[in-house]
């Protein structure tokens, strides 16, 4: 069986390496569309709905927005399977140099991307490239 390409996949696990995370997967083609996405937030853009990624896996029914925000306070639940991802700009820079950095070290991997809140009661974020299978 081929293995299917362009994807991201999103999905919450309650217990994830030991505690609540949100688990993005993309291959290369995935990780580049991610990366543009970071950048623009970065540079001004003031909300995203994932629901609007080309590659992303409509099966995996999580509801993401990233929000511009004055402060880092991480990625949140608000309603049950609806999360907002606010931080500020400059992180969202952080966030794309990580994934940019997997693919030119490496052909999979995966980052941590904290948002360093104060209070920390925001999910674990973990971005995989080419490391779980197709079903995570």
């Amino acid at each position: 069986m081929a293995m299917e390409q362009k994807h991201i996949r999103i999905g919450y696990f309650d217990n994830l390496k030991g505690e609540g995370s949100i688990l993005i997967s993309a291959d290369i083609d995935g990780l580049l569309e991610l990366e543009d996405t970071f950048l623009k937030l970065s540079q001004g853009l003031t909300a995203f709905n994932f629901s609007k990624l080309k590659l992303l896996d409509k099966s995996h029914k999580i509801k993401l927005v990233a929000i511009i925000d004055m402060e880092n306070i991480g990625l949140i639940p608000t309603i049950k399977g609806t999360f907002e991802w606010k931080v500020r700009p400059e992180k969202w820079g952080e966030y794309r140099e990580k994934l940019t950095a997997l693919y030119r070290n490496s052909n999979s991997g995966h980052q941590y991307l904290d948002s360093n809140s104060i209070d920390n009661k925001d999910l674990q974020v973990i971005f995989s490239f080419n490391e779980y299978p197709l079903s995570f």
